[in-house]
């Protein structure tokens, strides 16, 4: 990124205009976290009901209080041992927050990304930025340039690529505005390494996470995928499955991707091949269910 490319893309964001750049996660639509007009371009370019609030990207070293309040000390003590990082921490938001970035909610989800390129337009523009994922409600987070220009091409005046995202899994989401933290969504950082920081001070009553939105996309046991399989293809249809491992059998109707058996591998390359997986004809996409072990949680 050069000067003349910083100094554009933050002339845009005090426009109220939006920018992508990326994050270690994945890439991030982003607009001014204090202008509506932004706000609002954002929700529209996204498709994303007005309910669902806006997480709010921040510099190292902008300070958390000028969006949140009642900061409890364990949200203190997960952003020192994980920002930056994928962490975004659901904290009662500061009145001067506006509505429409919370979608009506009396809190606000921030993070700070470890990112170089992130972080040098966050430390420029020297305030927060809404910035979800550059995708469409309902479609696969974008970890390369490419997802974003399938998604919105022409649409965004600046993208900066940053080349694939090193983690490619969305951040690890926790509200700390409940007595006990609770997870609301398990993403690059596991459940091992949060209790370990929290002294298992998270609710796991309420842990959910999703891979995709779409329905079409369904997880297996590795037990269970073959008899899957074959069930499928006896209704004709047309399979997409991404395993671990090659595949024990080749049919006409099935793809078969194979994915690292590696953990960090894996989440670094799960929704390059999920968005492959998309682009072909389809009935269904399977994924194998990753191993119970330390590593893959």
């Amino acid at each position: 990124m050069t000067k003349d490319e910083l100094s554009k893309a933050v002339k845009l964001l005090e426009e109220g205009k939006l920018i992508v750049f990326p994050t270690e996660t994945v890439y991030a639509l982003a607009g001014d976290a204090r202008n509506l007009v932004a706000i609002e371009q954002i929700f529209a370019l996204k498709q994303r009901p007005l309910n669902q609030p806006l997480s709010v990207l921040l510099g190292k070293e902008h300070s958390i209080d000028r969006w949140a309040c009642d900061i409890p000390p364990i949200a203190e003590k997960l952003a020192q041992h994980f920002w930056p990082g994928p962490l975004t921490l659901i904290l009662h938001k500061q009145k001067t927050v506006l509505a429409a970035l919370t979608g009506g909610q009396d809190k606000i989800g921030l993070r700070v990304p470890d990112h170089p390129i992130a972080q040098a337009i966050l430390k420029s523009f020297g305030s927060g930025l809404a910035a979800p994922s550059a995708n469409r409600s309902a479609h696969l987070s974008p970890t390369q340039i490419e997802h974003v220009r399938e998604e919105f091409d022409n649409r965004i005046e600046l993208i900066f690529d940053g080349g694939p995202c090193s983690i490619g899994i969305e951040s690890t989401i926790i509200d700390v505005t409940f007595d006990v933290p609770r997870i609301l969504r398990l993403g690059a950082i596991s459940l091992e390494q949060l209790q370990y920081i929290t002294h298992y001070e998270i609710d796991k009553s309420i842990l959910s996470h999703r891979l995709s939105k779409k329905p079409l996309l369904k997880q297996v046991s590795k037990q269970e995928l073959e008899c899957i399989i074959d069930a499928y293809l006896n209704q004709n249809k047309i399979l997409t499955v991404l395993g671990l491992g090659p595949a024990k059998k080749k049919y006409e109707n099935l793809t078969w991707i194979c994915m690292p058996n590696d953990a960090s591998q894996y989440g670094q390359m799960l929704y390059k091949y999920l968005h492959e997986a998309e682009q072909l004809v389809s009935d269904e996409i399977l994924v194998e269910s990753v191993p119970k072990l330390k590593a893959w949680t």
